[in-house]
């Protein structure tokens, strides 16, 4: 049964600058360590962050909790889809779509609740 759907649009440049002006502060505010492996090790990690801060705020949005952001993890599946895991959160099955298109991204999440 669809609980919630949450979809967040995030601007790649925009987001670039926060980054620039609260550094690694806000990288580990909102990241987890394999989160930032990840995203720093790609050509334009800018882009790999903004999108999965979309995801984490869509998976927020779709939940309609207040859950940390370091408490949601985006990971990647052995072909490489995006799927989620929010850590305390039990009863729950999660759908993620995450796609990038020039200085955007962009992310759609559906929750479900499992019985």
């Amino acid at each position: 049964m669809v609980y919630g759907i949450g979809i967040e649009i995030v601007d790649v440049d925009r987001f670039a600058r926060a980054l620039l002006r609260w550094g690694d502060r806000l990288k580990h505010r909102l990241f987890t360590g394999p989160e930032l492996a990840y995203c720093l090790a790609r050509r334009f990690p800018e882009r790999h962050l903004s999108a999965r801060f979309a995801g984490k705020m869509s998976v927020k949005k779709a939940l309609g909790k207040n859950i940390t952001f370091k408490d949601i993890e985006i990971k990647r599946d052995g072909d490489g889809r995006p799927s989620i895991e929010v850590k305390g959160l039990k009863g729950f099955e999660f759908s993620i779509s995450i796609t990038h298109d020039g200085n955007l991204s962009l992310a759609e999440t559906i929750a479900q609740r499992i019985e």
